[in-house]
């Protein structure tokens, strides 16, 4: 989001020019968070320097607003999956997700409880010097993000989450934009056609995006996948809760089980 601020995304959100600035801002994102992110006293750098304003500043210039790009990492200066989202009527709002990662996890099930433990391990590097290499006393990057909004005074704006391994920040972004940045309704944002940045160039799309929006992705240099129907897992599974003036207003994905319920 810091990177994308400073590029001018507003205007219209499925247009190929807005389309493509967020694209652009989640791979330079996702190139920092596969090779620093890390259990916290393993990282070479606090994560607050990778939200500094001369930090994300140097990132952003990166960003070609025409053309796609295949960024690497940055190094700043020295310095299976549930989720529920709830909220009351005092305004107090929860953004919770749990996961066992592939399949049922580790295959260990605690004894008499029946809840099997997680695998993220699979998580670890072998490659010697990177800082997720795998190791005693310390937890591995992974993709368990449960998403919060406030408004500029801190008070509670929107509880959030989108399922999906690495979809999930992408995800996060996608629905940020829709919502917070267009005041789109929790649901239409959750329905839209999403995009999901592979590797390189490439990004894949669903079946239901755009064909005219997409070639004008491809003339800017992505590479686009279109995925059929049976892969729309790949996608994510969005549930979201947006507070209001007048309410609450919830949303929950079409694309995996789901319900936005009030009672």
């Amino acid at each position: 989001m810091g990177v994308l601020d400073r590029h001018d995304w507003r205007g219209d959100l499925d247009s190929a020019r807005v389309q493509h600035l967020a694209i652009e801002a989640v791979k330079l994102g996702l190139a920092d968070a596969y090779e620093h992110i890390a259990d916290l006293g393993h990282m070479r750098h606090a994560p607050e320097a990778f939200l500094a304003s001369d930090y994300l500043d140097s990132r952003a210039k990166l960003l070609d607003p025409a053309r796609a790009g295949d960024p690497s990492h940055g190094e700043p200066g020295p310095g299976g999956t549930v989720y529920l989202s709830a909220a009351d009527r005092d305004g107090r709002m929860v953004s919770f997700i749990q996961s066992n990662f592939m399949g049922f996890g580790s295959g260990v099930v605690v004894p008499g409880t029946g809840v099997s433990l997680q695998n993220r391990g699979a998580g670890f590097s072998l490659r010697p010097d990177h800082v997720n290499r795998v190791g005693p006393r310390k937890k591995p990057f992974q993709t368990i993000i449960p998403c919060f909004a406030t408004d500029l005074a801190g008070a509670p704006e929107m509880s959030f989450g989108v399922m999906g391994g690495p979809m999930q920040a992408q995800g996060h972004l996608q629905m940020a934009l829709r919502v917070l940045g267009h005041g789109q309704n929790p649901q239409a944002a959750a329905d839209a056609p999403r995009w999901r940045v592979t590797s390189g160039r490439g990004v894949v799309v669903e079946n239901t995006f755009d064909p005219e929006l997409a070639d004008q992705l491809r003339s800017m240099g992505h590479e686009i996948r279109v995925e059929t129907p049976d892969a729309v897992f790949g996608f994510g599974g969005a549930q979201l809760i947006r507070r209001t003036a007048s309410g609450y207003v919830a949303g929950s994905d079409p694309r995996k089980d789901g319900q936005a319920l009030a009672f």
